[in-house]
């Protein structure tokens, strides 16, 4: 397929699909526990390939975008997965009270802003990616990804000044 930065069409973007797949698919798999990990991220950078592409605001061929943004995608995975292990096991070693979180974790939450908390707690205890926090606070991924940053800074800083052990 040759690549054009400035025609999409459907077709173009299907023989991009028939000639990336592949590729793609072993990106996300080699770091996704199950294909429904795979899948998303797959379908993530191909959809983001899509938005860019129809709309003419890709500036550099297609197949580049993709593969970064499937490498990015894949990496997500990964950092969402420790993510949530620190936290449930954080979790496993405190007591808390049904549907509460307690010990340093749950005290050092309460010490942060509520937003920042709601942010933590949407990616960490819901599972919710970058784009879907964004749709949610009507905001843009870059300013999620760094509000996300600064709270989980702070959310460290505060566990350990509530005694907490990582």
């Amino acid at each position: 397929m040759t690549e054009s930065r400035d025609v999409f069409s459907e077709r173009a973007f299907e023989d991009l699909y028939h000639d990336t797949f592949a590729a793609v698919w072993g990106i996300a798999r080699r770091v996704a526990r199950t294909d429904e990990e795979a899948e998303d991220v797959c379908q993530k950078a191909f959809l983001t390939v899509f938005e860019y592409w129809s709309q003419g605001r890709l500036r550099e061929p297609p197949s580049h975008l993709l593969y970064r943004v499937a490498k990015r995608g894949a990496i997500d995975v990964l950092r969402a997965r420790q993510r949530r292990i620190r936290l449930f096991d954080a979790l496993l070693h405190t007591r808390p009270e049904a549907d509460v979180v307690g010990g340093p974790l749950g005290r050092a939450l309460r010490r942060l802003r509520p937003e920042d908390a709601t942010l933590i707690l949407l990616q960490s205890a819901a599972g919710l990616s970058y784009e879907e926090i964004a749709r949610v606070e009507r905001t843009t991924v870059a300013a999620v990804r760094s509000r996300l940053f600064r709270a989980r800074r702070e959310l460290a800083r505060r566990y350990d000044d509530e005694g907490g052990v990582w």
